[in-house]
């Protein structure tokens, strides 16, 4: 197909700008100098024009347009069609935003996250209230500019993250969810689990988190480290995905987030090689299916013993760890109330994010005020958790995502949960026993059945899609909350 050659070469000049516009991300959030800050976000906003041109270019959507009217599009495989329907897709959304505005609104959020940083360190508030007031006035204007004729606001955000999904789904899902999981949440506080103080170097936690990923399946010579106040991973290409860490000396966390992060790097190197030159970003649209293979490491097989069976004496090794498997396992998986969601076991972090949503949907369709905020979170914290809140750092201010715009991620992380307890059926199903997998070593049986049946088609398929394939059933949150009550009941 001539039209789909031609396709493939703008495609290019748009992965190239991508791949530009991500390794300076990298570098504001992990490298630049404070006094350098400011000419990189001058510098991305340049670069983000540029690609915005070449993504909402006339000439750009007849190409789409032509490719997808040629007689020979239905013969290309279903995946890379759908791929191409998408970009057409996201062409006629992003037609709908003026430059000046998209070019303001990303310098603001780039902005936004650097101040984020310094109130979260400084405790302040105040600092941070008159950029998020300003992030959530100019997201309202984004989503407007994609969906003007939406009577509710906040369900064509949710559908930015995950296609098909709306307010009146998540709520009926996420009410099931709390009804059926605060009983299984314990009442005391802040239980001290383990008494030994850890210090570890950058270099002694990057040793390990390599271990770490190379046992699940990621791959290293397509990976790079580095440490930032909150872990995230970034891909820049195919074959370049990084991954962040905070430092932190609780052993526990750190290998948690390791993992986590980890399925979400795996995910990223396999999808194949004939769908990835039509995207150099995180898989768009489909941020709860992202979420639901980097909680399945973390959660599904991370915290369960028999993970660790094959690899704790070399774990305890690099960690300085004075304990036996079965507490440092009991100890990995003690539900116990956080203030932090990141901290959090995989119980009660399901209501750090029927929080979040529960606040975010308040915000845009309630118009809750900013001065309001940090009560209601403060009261939503006590009524789930049990927790008292005693400063804005570590309460709304924990997180990354308000400082960049990122309303209506959230949901995906228990939608991803729901995913999860799913998915572990049919992995029971068509690979074998989990714990025996996991027992003997061969959890690269477990990323293969993942990249097989999940990874490799990236985002040509929405979650929906790809649940009805693999388990042959509705998106449901009986078969998570069958493992939660199978859990929790007996540790609780």
């Amino acid at each position: 197909m001539k039209s789909l050659k031609e396709l493939m070469i703008y495609q290019q000049k748009i992965s190239n700008i991508q791949y530009t516009i991500n390794i300076l991300r990298w570098e504001l959030k992990i490298s630049t100098p404070i006094k350098a800050e400011q000419n990189l976000i001058d510098l991305i906003a340049f670069y983000e024009s540029q690609l915005f041109e070449l993504q909402t270019s006339e000439y750009y959507g007849k190409l789409l347009s032509k490719v997808i009217k040629d007689p020979n599009f239905k013969r290309i495989e279903e995946a890379e069609q759908n791929y191409i329907c998408n970009l057409l897709r996201h062409y006629e959304e992003k037609r709908r935003i003026p430059m000046d505005f998209y070019t303001k609104y990303i310098k603001l959020k780039n902005e936004s996250n650097l101040v984020w940083k310094n109130a979260k360190e400084q405790n302040s508030y105040q600092l941070f209230k008159p950029y998020l007031k300003r992030i959530i006035e100019m997201t309202k204007q984004y989503y407007r500019y994609i969906d003007s004729n939406s009577s509710n606001l906040y369900d064509v955000m949710i559908n930015h993250y995950e296609t098909g999904m709306t307010c009146k789904v998540i709520d009926k899902l996420f009410d099931n969810l709390k009804k059926r999981l605060l009983p299984l949440i314990p009442k005391e506080l802040n239980k001290e689990l383990f008494k030994d103080k850890f210090e570890y170097t950058d270099q002694e936690l990057i040793d390990c988190a390599q271990f770490l990923l190379k046992y699940i399946g990621f791959d290293m010579d397509k990976g790079l480290l580095g440490v930032y106040p909150h872990g995230f991973t970034e891909k820049m290409s195919m074959n370049d995905i990084r991954i962040a860490f905070k430092h932190t000396n609780n052993p526990f966390d750190f290998v948690t987030t390791i993992i986590h992060e980890g399925g979400h790097g795996i995910f990223e190197q396999n999808i194949k090689e004939s769908l990835s030159r039509y995207e150099n970003t995180t898989i768009d649209n489909l941020y709860a299916l992202h979420e639901s293979q980097s909680r399945f490491y973390e959660n599904i097989l991370g915290r369960n013993i028999n993970f660790w069976i094959p690899i704790y004496d070399e774990i305890s090794k690099k960690l300085h760890l004075n304990l036996s498997l079965h507490d440092f396992i009991d100890i990995l998986n003690h539900p116990t109330p956080n203030v932090k969601r990141i901290e959090s076991d995989e119980l009660t972090y399901c209501m750090h994010i029927i929080l979040r949503y529960e606040i975010e949907r308040a915000i845009f369709n309630d118009n809750i005020s900013l001065d309001e905020l940090p009560n209601l979170w403060n009261k939503k914290m006590k009524d789930y958790l049990g927790i008292e809140v005693k400063n804005d750092s570590d309460g709304l201010m924990q997180d990354v995502h308000w400082s960049e715009g990122d309303f209506g991620y959230f949901p995906s992380y228990l939608l991803g949960t729901i995913y999860d307890g799913m998915f572990l059926d049919a992995i029971e199903k068509n690979v074998g026993n989990l714990d025996e997998l996991l027992r003997t070593g061969r959890i690269k049986e477990i990323t293969n059945y993942l990249i097989e049946n999940i990874y490799q088609n990236g985002g040509a398929y929405t979650s929906s899609e790809i649940i009805k394939k693999i388990c042959n059933s509705e998106i449901s949150v009986d078969p998570i909350i069958n493992y939660f009550e199978k859990k929790y009941s007996r540790i609780k």
